[in-house]
């Protein structure tokens, strides 16, 4: 028989371990949160609820209990949400994901197929009759692009210029010049205001990316006819998934490898609701390198 100590030690023992075992269980049971900016909170809710429920659960035995989506409207409180473990997940095109990287500590985790575009390019483009017919035309010239969040037509194309040596120059107002060594900017805001400047001569030259060039209802057939492309961007992501810094190593992998196991087969109806997707794969060095590049020359910009 046991003596009354040993049995003493035995329960001390067992009451030690639920103690201990009690707040572990607390801590890995999460909800997991996907966010994203936003400036359209009820469509975007809609999309990305479904997905990240259904990806919550399938991750049951990473201790999620649910998924939730956040929106934000401005890159700075999204950076906050991320540092403070507000946010696991997060899908955006690469300026943003240039910011959550360098700014939040995010880790990139896959591409995304957006809209059913693996890549995408950035279009320059002027009228039919111009006499631009190369980037070194465009000195002393006026260009639209689209905002100044804008990737497609914002950041990868003021890249592409400056790397051919033109000097951009913001343009505050529809009448003011830039001297003939420089190209004069000014933001359109939409993709349509970009092309009606363009055809309305009211700038020299406009930037869209491939997939909206190819959008009848973005770019009518009637007023393209009259437009004509001078160059193409090298292909691009579409977009990228990331995790934020306080998401585990095994988190992260299984949410990796759900995410890779979807295919318009076996999810057609999430991938479809999910922003059109239709497939993700892995993230490779060039894309690391490419948002260093965005950041960088972003903070350059800024600071002018």
């Amino acid at each position: 028989m046991p003596t009354n100590s040993l049995i003493t030690a035995v329960l001390r023992c067992c009451l030690i371990t639920l103690l201990l075992s009690a707040p572990l269980q607390a801590i890995q049971a999460e909800t997991l949160v996907i966010a994203q900016l936003s400036d359209r909170p009820k469509k975007d809710y809609k999309q990305l609820r479904p997905m990240v429920e259904a990806i919550a659960s399938r991750l049951k035995a990473q201790g999620i209990t649910g998924g939730n989506v956040a929106l934000f409207a401005d890159r700075s409180s999204l950076v906050a949400a991320l540092k403070a473990g507000k946010v696991h997940w997060v899908t955006e095109t690469p300026y943003t994901a240039s910011v959550l990287v360098h700014e939040a500590g995010a880790r990139p985790l896959l591409q995304k197929w957006k809209s059913g575009q693996r890549r995408y390019q950035s279009l320059i483009y002027t009228r039919k009759d111009s006499d631009i017919k190369t980037l070194a035309d465009l000195s002393g010239k006026r260009i639209a692009f689209e905002h100044p969040q804008s990737f497609s037509s914002y950041y990868l194309p003021r890249i592409l210029l400056e790397s051919n040596n033109l000097q951009l120059y913001n343009l505050r107002g529809q009448h003011s010049l830039a001297t003939d060594q420089q190209l004069g900017y000014q933001f359109s805001r939409n993709e349509k205001n970009n092309l009606l400047w363009v055809h309305k001569r009211l700038v020299d030259a406009g930037v869209l990316n491939n997939n909206d060039w190819q959008n009848s209802s973005r770019v009518p057939t009637k007023l393209k006819s009259d437009l004509r492309i001078i160059h193409r961007s090298k292909p691009y992501p579409r977009a990228l998934e990331l995790v934020a810094p306080h998401v585990t190593e095994d988190l992260a992998a299984a949410l990796k490898r759900e995410l890779l196991a979807m295919t318009v087969e076996t999810d057609k109806y999430l991938l479809a609701r999910y922003e059109g997707t239709t497939g993700f794969e892995q993230v490779g060095e060039e894309v690391t390198e490419l948002l260093a590049e965005i950041y960088r020359k972003s903070r350059q910009w800024q600071s002018q």
